[in-house]
């Protein structure tokens, strides 16, 4: 331990003695271990770190499929809870849970805010009692005991003050009174629902748990296993139970129903589904960063073979002296220790204003993202990372010392005047994997810039430009019936058009790229399908007059909704054009009937379940501009004057700036109901460029690795070039007394940097082709091995690369003979 001691003081010593040298390491190594120290404190909390509750290996999510009506990942209805709560053995308890908003506060002073609405089951399957009160009792899931509320921690402070006397006041929720009776402890946050402010119980009706309300889906579903139950035993007892389901099911045809639709009970880990769609982005940048590491360490190692050149003599003289090769070597291996250690405290400073970037550029929207930070796992990492950096870069040199002749590598200038051939190659080597890593990076971020470009081109199917958007939601107590909701939604929209500057305006119940989605089965009347063929369930909308001219989708045939068409007209229906060339192959659906609420088979189906076709329109981009056509199963709409929604999306088209008339819609919303508020404004353009949110970031902070990696490339070609014509200069001298000119100098030196840069970017391509197939499901409209990636990569890292040989190159030549072959 002394001996260790003294080697680490001398190592600080040295370090102290060569400010240049040391600065140029501690700085390389900083930016580097901090990208690393903010990518893995993202990495850590979101991908590793077990979920927050009791044995949460046991916690699975349960959802039900129908990949042939277009439903891969479908949601969960109250049948399935009460019949798999009942008769799956392998779930020790089951639950329900349904993300929404509620409108809180008193008239002319509310706002809207996050609410979650959840089985009773929902805090004892995660383990979580209340800090104050209580949470939920299994009664409070029978209408009329539903009127209570259980608040998080974060708004029992913020609207009640911390008042510890909260149990039992009221809050006012939707236009209804309901009784506090919990608040939950600071520590419990729900995964993936960080920014809910209060549960609601969910109340169920008789109805509820009648088979007749089978695939009725509205809910998210999370079970506990019971202690020894496996996923795999799970899904045999509800495929058991399904089966027996069917037979008792009041549905004519209902097992080829399902079949035909392949039904089936998916059961994946809670912690797998959480990180589902963020798990192979933050992979990719977890191995971009590491990767920029690794070239950093590469390129300090260069310097420190260099830096060993100039101390060859005290390593020799120590030798001489009867210095043990192994107590020399560690000593040198110390010191590169010394300065990762001293790098990872400044990377852990810069990886905490990485991680501040990090958070502003959407970390905190991922999962578990309000948890993220510089925990004692993230500090335990940096110091195994800044050490093994330090081994790694130190251990180079190391070695060398190790080797039992010296004089190849450490040789200041032999007969020659040149370095030992083993040095030139070793650094030569270092330079070609700086060149490789480099050239994957880019390529990397070349193949997301190009993806990111091809989604950009992506047409809607509407025109975004100039339209505002909002969301109002309709309390049920204050409007109880669908004509007091259509006088709202009536005159909503005909003060709103009579403000200035407005060209056009409507309503619709499910706005494009905001998540909120439905789906349902509709089919032609007289349609039976043929053997093995699934029934569909595109998506469904709820829109008002004028939303499709507002909203600039194209009408293809017949027409788009009029205000004739209300509640005792004939139904109508508008489908797109995918939907209508489903059905009519080869004649329009204009005036044909549909059928919803209903399936092919049944004995008697309701008059009011047919609707006329009166318009087919063009078919648009609902959630995401990179979805395949292939997950594309056709869209429809109705008319709010037929079916009455009590939340709608306010669209308007402006003739100016959209963002201009938000104060308007407001005070339009305000007068109209002081207790239900606008809320959720954006143009419809931003909420697009939101949905390529998960694309923009990983391309901003890949391209910064890229150009990290490719300054780093820069710097060890140069640093490689201008100490190989340091090593030169006695060669040179004798070239250039020998009459060589200048320009065949400097071809030589460019030559030989040129030789290098080629190996590098032939080991890069290899090694990104191969990488390249890990990212492929990342990529839109271009394929791994897109030629102007490729291209452009070599011609960008090959000109950088030029540019670094050039200044050594121009140093050689006005190397002088005389004091070259006379130093």
């Amino acid at each position: 331990m002394e001996t260790l001691v003294r080697d680490i003081k001398l190592g600080i010593k040295l370090l102290l003695k060569e400010p240049t040298f040391s600065a140029t390491v501690l700085l390389t190594l900083a930016v580097c271990i901090g990208a690393n120290v903010a990518i893995f404190s993202v990495i850590q909390k979101v991908l590793l770190e077990p979920l927050p509750f009791h044995e949460p290996d046991r916690l699975v999510t349960v959802f039900n499929s129908y990949p042939g009506a277009g439903a891969p990942r479908a949601s969960n209805g109250t049948v399935d809870f009460f019949q798999r709560r009942a008769h799956v053995d392998a779930f020790e308890e089951v639950a329900l849970y349904q993300g929404s908003g509620s409108t809180v506060g008193e008239a002319g002073g509310t706002e809207r805010v996050s609410t979650l609405r959840v089985t009773p089951s929902f805090f004892p399957l995660l383990g979580v009692q209340a800090a104050l009160g209580r949470t939920f009792t299994e009664d409070e899931m029978e209408e009329g005991n539903d009127l209570k509320a259980v608040l998080t921690d974060a708004y029992w402070r913020e609207a009640f003050g911390a008042d510890p006397g909260v149990v039992g006041k009221e809050l006012r929720v939707d236009g209804r009174s309901r009784e506090v009776v919990g608040v939950l402890s600071s520590d419990f946050v729900v995964p993936g629902q960080a920014d809910t402010r209060f549960f609601l119980p969910i109340a169920f009706d008789e109805g509820d748990r009648q088979l007749d309300s089978w695939h009725s889906n509205n809910f998210s579903m999370m079970a506990r296993l019971s202690p020894g139950a496996t996923i795999d035993q799970a899904m045999a007892q509800n495929d058991a139970l399904n089966d027996a389901l069917i037979d008792q099911w009041p549905l004519p045809n209902a097992r080829q129903l399902l079949e035909d639709v392949g039904y089936n009970v998916r059961i994946v880990s809670a912690q797998e589904d959480l990180v589902r769609d963020a798990k192979p982005v933050l992979f990719m940048l977890w191995g971009g960063v590491a990767l920029v590491l690794l070239i950093g360490c590469v390129n300090i190692a260069n310097l420190m073979l260099a830096r060993a050149q100039t101390r060859v003599g005290v390593v020799a003289t120590r030798l001489a002296l009867g210095a043990p090769r192994a107590r020399v070597a560690r000593q040198v291996l110390t010191e590169a220790v010394v300065m990762g250690v001293l790098g990872g405290v400044l990377g852990v400073a810069l990886g905490a204003l990485g991680l501040k970037l990090l958070m502003s550029l959407g970390a905190a929207d991922l999962p578990r993202g309000t948890e993220i930070g510089i925990n004692g796992t993230v500090i335990l990492f940096t110091a195994a990372l800044a050490v093994g950096a330090g081994v790694l870069f130190g251990s180079i040199p190391m070695v060398q010392i190790m080797r039992g002749d010296l004089a190849p590598v450490f040789r200041s200038e032999g007969r020659s005047g040149t370095a030992g051939r083993g040095a030139v190659v070793l650094r030569n080597g270092l330079v070609v994997g700086q060149v490789a890593v480099a050239f994957v990076l880019l390529i990397g971020a070349g193949l997301m810039l190009m993806s990111f470009r091809s989604a950009l081109s992506v047409d809607p199917g509407f025109d975004a430009d100039g339209v505002m958007t909002g969301l109002v939601s309709l309390p049920s107590a204050r409007y109880p019936d669908g004509d007091a909701r259509r006088r709202f939604w009536d005159e909503l929209v005909t003060e709103v058009r009579a403000l200035p500057g407005v060209e056009n305006a409507s309503v619709t119940a499910q706005l494009p790229f905001t998540g909120n989605l439905s789906s349902s089965v509709v089919f032609p009347e007289g349609y039976t399908p043929a053997p093995g063929e699934s029934l569909l369930s595109p998506m469904e909308n709820i829109v008002g007059p004028g939303y499709l001219e507002t909203m600039g989708i194209e009408l293809l045939a017949g027409r788009t909704f009029e205000e004739p068409d209300g509640p005792d007209a004939s139904r109508v229906i508008i489908v797109d054009e995918w939907l209508a060339k489903r059905y009519w192959p080869d004649g329009s659906p204009v005036g044909a009937r549909m059928i919803y609420g209903a399936v092919p088979g049944m004995d008697s189906i309701p008059e009011d379940s047919y609707f006329t076709v009166i318009g087919v329109v063009r078919t648009i981009k609902q959630n995401d501009l990179t979805a395949a056509a292939s997950e594309h199963f056709g869209a429809y709409y109705f008319s709010y004057r037929q079916r009455v929604p009590g939340s709608q999306a306010i669209v308007v088209r402006t003739a100016g700036d959209p963002a201009a008339v938000t104060p308007a819609l407001r005070d339009v919303v305000r007068r109209l109901d002081e207790e239900s508020p606008l809320y959720a404004t954006q143009t419809m353009a931003s909420r697009i460029d939101d949905s390529l949110a998960g694309r923009k970031i990983p391309l901003m902070l890949l391209g910064v690795f890229a150009a990290v990696a490719l300054f780093l490339a820069a710097v060890g070609i140069y640093g490689a070039l201008a100490y190989s014509v340091t090593q030169r200069r006695r060669e040179i001298g004798i070239r250039m007394a020998m009459g060589s000119a200048p320009g065949d100098i400097f071809r030589n030196v460019v030559g030989q940097g040129v030789r290098v840069m080629g190996i590098g970017l032939v080991v890069g391509a290899a090694a990104a082709w191969y990488l390249a197939r890990l990212v492929r499901s990342l990529l839109f409209g271009i394929g791994v091995a897109d030629p102007r990636v490729l291209v452009g990569v070599a011609v960008v890292l090959g000109a950088v690369g030029l540019l670094a040989c050039v200044v050594p190159a121009r140093r050689a030549t006005r190397v002088d003979p005389v004091s070259a072959l006379s130093g």
